[in-house]
């Protein structure tokens, strides 16, 4: 036991997008720089005007030159600190059968391993990293809840329990332990492979008060959040002016009737 901007390929043509916000209470809001081909030679425009006062205007330009395209790309970001390693990370996938135990699934050199818990793991939910034994690991866990099925009604699935001589073994007073269940690697790869879980354990045994004191504040937080929201529904986004250019590729020769826009040549 262990205890917005974006390239979209049409038949025949490339898009570029960019959205600007259009006037809102008398005043402009002003979106990032725009990304889009300055100064083209347009071909066709046709502007679409939507009910909620927005508009999307279609550019069919020349085919730009590499510099109006070496334009769009952003400039490089030079780091003036130097990188940090990233602590080691624990990646799982925990499913809670509430009222019972957890089913966890990890990796560990490519093997699976899986385990049954005595930890509701929506205990570490929204928690990035821990710290136990003076090592610190990044926390990645998926948490899917079951709840039990009502009285007298038959699971489709057998409810998963620990076995009553598991429970009995357990060290009187410890809360947080977990059974290895599967471990298909080598027998001298184990240890190594449960030390994430050994170290996860640990400090939900050392923080056990608080972890729950945590999880209570954040269920009454989100109710509190969910009964806001419905009291103060959020207004309806103003209207946007978006401007679609898009041009023929020169190695791509397509017919009307082929052109996915649904737009004529001109």
């Amino acid at each position: 036991m262990k205890a917005n901007h974006s390239t979209i390929r049409l038949t025949g043509c490339r898009l570029f997008a960019c959205t600007f916000l259009a006037t809102t209470a008398g005043s402009i809001a002003q979106a990032p720089p725009p990304k889009l081909i300055q100064n083209p030679r347009i071909l066709y425009s046709s502007t679409v005007r939507h009910a909620d006062g927005g508009t999307t205007t279609y550019q069919r330009i020349e085919p730009p030159t590499a510099a109006q395209l070496a334009a769009l790309q952003p400039a490089p970001q030079v780091s003036s600190t130097p990188a940090v390693p990233l602590p080691p990370i624990l990646n799982v996938t925990a499913r809670v059968y509430e009222g019972t135990l957890t089913e966890i699934k990890w990796l560990h050199n490519g093997v699976e391993c899986r385990a049954w818990s005595s930890v509701d793991f929506r205990l570490l939910e929204a928690i990035p990293q821990f710290e136990q034994d003076g090592v610190t690991r990044r926390l990645m866990s998926i948490t899917m809840t079951h709840r039990q099925p009502p009285a007298g009604v038959v699971s489709p699935r057998p409810w998963p329990a620990f076995p009553a001589e598991v429970l009995a073994a357990v060290p009187a007073g410890m809360r947080a332990w977990y059974v290895l269940m599967e471990y298909p690697g080598a027998q001298q790869d184990e240890a190594a492979a449960c030390a994430p879980l050994d170290a996860l354990h640990a400090y939900v045994e050392a923080n056990w008060e608080a972890l729950q004191a945590r999880r209570v504040q954040r269920e009454a937080q989100k109710v509190a959040e969910a009964a806001y929201k419905a009291a103060h529904p959020e207004p309806p986004p103003p209207p946007k002016d978006i401007i679609v250019q898009f041009w023929k590729e020169a190695d791509v020769t397509t017919s009307p009737t082929s052109n996915t826009s649904g737009e004529g040549q001109p």
